[in-house]
């Protein structure tokens, strides 16, 4: 796993960032999540399960699921993606203010982006 952390930052780019990265494998994540993760241009902080729904994560959906969070990473790192303040259901994208329900937020844009990436870099990674 570590050397798809590292190829996936260099694809990414977050190899180029200032800025704290931790990642942290966890027994099970909240609402039974693959992965979390937060943060701002200067740190970011992920979570992904090793275990959902009492079963182990395959190592696929694993490092699908780092590839994805690593996706939000970058959109941290970078200021693309504002998380809202308290809790909130509102964050900002590209500089614009977006409200979102949470069950729907996969359509948001920066969801979006990182499920399109986790499968290219995810595919990447079996071609190299």
């Amino acid at each position: 796993m570590v050397e798809f952390v590292d190829f996936a930052t260099q694809w990414l780019g977050i190899d180029r960032f200032r800025g704290d990265l931790h990642i942290d494998l966890k027994q099970t994540l909240e609402e039974e999540s693959f992965g979390l993760c937060w943060g701002d241009r200067g740190e970011v902080e992920m979570h992904i399960a090793t275990r959902q729904w009492g079963a182990p994560v395959s190592k696929e959906d694993k490092l699908k699921t780092l590839a994805h969070e690593l996706t939000h990473a970058h959109q941290y790192f970078t200021g693309h993606l504002v998380a809202g303040e308290d809790e909130s259901f509102r964050s900002e994208w590209l500089g614009e203010a977006i409200d979102y329900d949470p069950q729907t937020e996969d359509q948001t844009p920066w969801e979006q982006q990182a499920q399109i990436c986790e499968e290219r870099i995810y595919q990447a990674w079996l071609n190299r």
